[in-house]
């Protein structure tokens, strides 16, 4: 509960109360489970004070001073904070739905599992905020700095990302959809997983457009699913058959998705006056075609390196007899610059009345001269 003295200080205005937090820094006032509806509280020092249950409905917080406060489940919807500093607030499970957080200062705040939808932030700071499992469905976000933010299994479905930096961001399991923004989006880098893992790019920074490319969802797509893995080859075939067949459908892999199981699922986007229908069928068929005819090509492969193999063990086998033939005789043929008389004499068992014949050696230096 509330402290009574805090609140009789409040009450006496914002001069009274700025100048008594002024006077009293220590002092961490509590202000909890109240009920400020309707009561203009616009410029007062609320910084590392204890809201936390408390009501605003339709109160005036314009450029008021929340640094370090604690407001879990605290309500704010529909509150107007334009401008106001919530730097390293505690504001999880708190509800801000339809709030207007223009300009303010949410910086290092923790926001998880609150309630953001259709609220306004435009322009608003929000680096390195816990958005864990909050929800920013059609909240607006157009200029916000998200870097370095946390939006693991946030929802966003809707939301206005134009022109927000959300360099550094993680974004693992958040849920986006097709109308979820992301033109002109500033983004050097993103990490698909908690606690700067898995980042992406894995080296460098993404080009600019890059990750609206890679992260903007398609209004018009065809899933292409595949439950043995996916020949690229054959893909690549009857990809490139339903696009000339179909020139005008502007045919674009989004994603590869990984669902278990095997299963393999590539989001194709296609033009909105495209048919779905028939360029699914198409490209199937054109897939099954190419990885049947691949098939055949490769077990005829295969077939040939058998061959291949099989001559090889033969020659092995003949060249084994044929030394087992010879026995243990070694012929072995050095003759540079040699002269003969007769022919070379080739066995087991040589008799010297074998040889024979004159000798002559023409190259042979005289050392006496």
């Amino acid at each position: 509960m509330a402290n009574e003295e805090h609140l009789a200080i409040l009450r006496q205005g914002v001069e009274v109360w700025n100048a008594w937090r002024e006077n009293n820094p220590d002092i961490n006032p509590d202000l909890s489970c109240l009920n400020f509806n309707k009561i203009d509280l616009d410029g007062f020092n609320f910084s590392n004070t204890v809201i936390f249950g408390s009501t605003f409905g339709s109160s005036s917080l314009r450029k008021t001073l929340f640094t370090r406060a604690f407001l879990q489940n605290t309500d704010l919807a529909g509150v107007d904070l334009t401008g106001s500093n919530l730097r390293g607030a505690f504001l999880n499970k708190a509800n801000l739905l339809g709030a207007n957080l223009c300009q303010v200062d949410l910086s290092y705040a923790d926001l998880s599992e609150t309630d953001l939808s259709s609220s306004c932030l435009i322009k608003a700071k929000l680096l390195q905020t816990n958005l864990v499992r909050a929800y920013l469905a059609g909240a607006n976000l157009v200029d916000a700095d998200l870097s370095h933010a946390n939006l693991m299994l946030t929802t966003a479905a809707y939301t206005n990302f134009e022109r927000a930096i959300l360099t550094g961001a993680c974004i693992e399991a958040w849920n986006t959809n097709e109308r979820t923004n992301f033109n002109f989006v500033t983004c050097d880098y993103i990490y698909l997983r908690h606690e700067q893992q898995e980042r992406r790019p894995s080296s460098g920074n993404f080009a600019p457009g890059e990750f609206t490319k890679l992260f903007q969802k398609s209004l018009e797509t065809v899933d292409l699913i595949f439950r043995n893995g996916i020949d690229w080859d054959a893909f690549a075939y009857s990809f490139k058959k339903v696009e000339v067949e179909n020139q005008g459908a502007q045919l674009d892999v989004q994603s590869i998705e990984k669902k278990g199981d095997g299963i393999l699922v590539v989001r194709v986007a296609v033009a909105p006056d495209a048919d779905k229908a028939k360029i699914h069928n198409d490209f199937m068929q054109g897939y099954e075609f190419a990885a049947k005819t691949l098939e055949a090509q490769y077990q005829a492969r295969l077939e040939d390196k058998d061959k291949v193999i099989n001559q090889l063990f033969s020659t092995i086998d003949q060249q084994n007899q044929l030394l087992a033939q010879t026995g243990d005789k070694v012929s072995i043929y050095y003759q540079p610059n040699s002269q003969f008389a007769g022919g070379i004499v080739d066995a087991n068992t040589v008799d010297a009345q074998q040889i024979g014949g004159n000798i002559q050696n023409n190259n042979t230096e005289d050392f006496s001269s």
